[in-house]
């Protein structure tokens, strides 16, 4: 009689024949994820419908692909800490990412295969400033995204997945703030698909260190440009304003949009 050998991956026990077996954890994390997740895509619609800060820019030229989201309601709202001219300078930058991001992928259509190199060739230098390019838009439209908020704390699934992962909100919120005190570019939480579990990833720049199999829920610029201009270089002042502006029901369905992939060894078939 041959044993079903099993392996255990973060919070799944996954057999020979690849298929997940749950636990505990996944109960926790993922069964309110799911149910939760039945009405997200109606609930995420409907925000869209109603959320300037959801919706495509109208002026994008005929033919691109990247449009620029509207923020500029965040300009006007006032957040605790973080000044108009801030966000106003800050989606600034977020347009540059947009517009070249257009760029690149105009001139991959065009660029000359003949000279491909690995020390240096137009191909590898598009192909390597389009993954720092893109990554720029939308690490940033996550970040506008889970900006707008009273901060406070989470409720329901998401509380429930914070309090599991880390022993409580408090506890993350010090994890986060230590964590962007680590990086140069980014905090990136989210969910780890081949694991099981929530998870965190710095990153020192938009495409060092990206993690593949994620699904980020929450986005923490600490680049200069994200508190210079209120905070000079003290970026732990600027910590304390990010966390009382997390709209942690915008961070909430992008957990639920979780159930949506396959989770374990069933992601990488």
């Amino acid at each position: 009689m041959v044993s079903d050998n099993k392996e255990t991956i973060g919070n799944y026990e996954t057999s020979q024949s690849g298929k997940s077996v749950v636990t505990r954890r996944d109960v926790l994390l993922m069964g309110a994820v799911a149910a939760a997740g039945l009405s997200t895509g109606k609930v995420l619609a409907a925000d869209a419908a109603k959320s300037g800060a959801a919706a495509p820019a109208k002026n994008a030229a005929a033919g691109e692909l990247y449009v620029a989201r509207d923020f500029s309601g965040l300009v006007g709202k006032k957040l605790d800490g973080l000044s108009q001219s801030q966000i106003e300078q800050h989606l600034k930058l977020y347009k540059g990412y947009v517009g070249k991001s257009n760029e690149i992928l105009a001139k991959l259509k065009e660029v000359d295969l003949a000279s491909a190199n690995a020390t240096y060739s137009p191909l590898r230098e598009l192909l390597m400033e389009q993954s720092f390019a893109v990554n720029g838009v939308i690490y940033h439209e996550l970040y506008f995204g889970n900006l707008g908020g009273s901060g406070g704390e989470p409720t329901g699934d998401l509380k429930a997945a914070l309090d599991e992962r880390f022993g409580s909100t408090g506890k993350f919120m010090d994890f986060l703030k230590a964590s962007g005190k680590s990086m140069r570019g980014w905090v990136i939480v989210g969910f780890n698909l081949r694991g099981g579990y929530l998870d965190t990833f710095g990153l020192d720049t938009h495409n060092m260190w990206s993690p593949a199999g994620f699904v980020p829920i929450l986005a923490l610029d600490v680049y200069e440009h994200a508190y210079m201009i209120d905070y000079g270089v003290d970026r732990a002042k600027y910590l304390d304003a990010f966390a009382k502006n997390v709209d942690w029901g915008v961070v909430a369905k992008r957990l639920a949009s979780v159930s949506k992939y396959p989770l374990g060894l069933e992601l990488t078939v």
